[in-house]
């Protein structure tokens, strides 16, 4: 380890933290097979029988670690014109006040030498909840698994676009599903969800079919009981620039209601048995101000039966209270 200069004691902590994660490298979930284990034991004895209240679905962080832990490439994900956790740690000036922000919180400790040091859960903080830094979300599996033990019919699933793996995770601690039939164009992502499953095939009964193609571009032999998934929304987060991706394709709002979106919802229902279910997480925003709107219009088009909205729970917010996204429900 380099010399520190003489400075403050806070610039001290600050360069040692700094030092120490400049060698270790980016703070990725990298989490032993042991420590995944344990997070799935504790999320499958999890009760889920309170989970939906009213049309309320809470949240709870069960297993979310396991999940990103097959998915490094997230912190790459742009989310509109917001940083990425990637631009802070690229940046030695972000880099630091990143640092220096967390601590103002606790977040550092001191090693057996006395030095100043930050753990990678609060260095992923630190990078996370940096000003102008927004990270792709995750389905969290708890709310996943919930949404399956209510809506999964006999048990065949179809998520149509799989991302980082919360609600495979949920299909596979949920007692109703059979088997999940999941789609993702990325590659990355793919490559993650087929590790993910290959780890958790011999503890879990669920059958997992991956499939490397566009929901739009995707329907199954089987009669499915469920459809279910939460879509890209439109261009807001740029997953990869592979020419598979939606808002590649498909390049105004337009166009993209009409190829992908209406284009799944056919898919499902030309999947879908007779009275299965189709449920979509979607919300409006800057760039597809009526993505809301536009869902449930093309969903009733194509013969879909709107039936309610669930409220899914994302974060507290400073007032107090939470912020929450749609859930809408169709059935066939």
């Amino acid at each position: 380890m380099k010399i520190a200069p003489t400075r403050s004691p806070s610039d001290q902590v600050v360069y040692e933290i700094e030092e120490k994660w400049r060698t270790r490298g980016f703070p990725h979930y990298n989490l032993t097979m042991g420590k995944r284990q344990k997070e799935l034991e504790t999320f499958a004895k999890y009760d889920r029988s309170e989970m939906l209240k009213g049309d309320v679905i809470k949240q709870t962080l069960h297993a979310l670690g396991a999940t990103w832990h097959y998915f490094p490439h997230h912190w790459d994900v742009r989310v509109g014109t917001m940083r990425t956790a990637k631009d802070v740690w690229y940046d030695d000036e972000l880099f630091r006040k990143a640092i220096v922000s967390r601590i103002k919180w606790g977040g550092y400790e001191l090693d057996e030498t006395g030095s100043a040091d930050m753990s990678a859960s609060y260095m992923r903080k630190a990078l996370r909840t940096y000003s102008g830094v927004q990270r792709v979300s995750n389905f969290r599996p708890s709310a996943a698994a919930t949404i399956y033990d209510h809506y999964a019919g006999d048990g065949i699933v179809w998520d149509m676009s799989c991302g980082y793996g919360g609600r495979l995770l949920g299909a596979m601690v949920s007692d109703r599903v059979k088997k999940y039939i999941g789609t993702e164009p990325c590659e990355e992502t793919f490559n993650g969800l087929e590790r993910m499953a290959e780890d958790w095939s011999m503890g879990f009964k669920t059958r997992v079919q991956l499939n490397r193609v566009g929901s739009e571009d995707f329907t199954t032999d089987e009669e499915v009981d469920l459809c279910f998934t939460s879509p890209p929304y439109f261009n807001t987060e740029i997953y990869s620039y592979e020419d598979s991706q939606s808002w590649k394709r498909y390049q105004t709002v337009e166009e993209w209601n009409i190829k992908f979106l209406a284009q799944t919802i056919a898919n499902c229902w030309e999947s879908l048995k007779v009275g299965g279910h189709m449920i979509l997480n979607v919300a409006n925003v800057k760039n597809h101000p009526t993505l809301e709107e536009d869902t449930i219009e093309l969903a009733t088009l194509q013969g879909f039966v709107y039936v309610r909205t669930l409220a899914l729970t994302l974060s507290n917010i400073s007032k107090g209270g939470f912020k929450y996204e749609p859930v809408f429900v169709f059935v066939k």
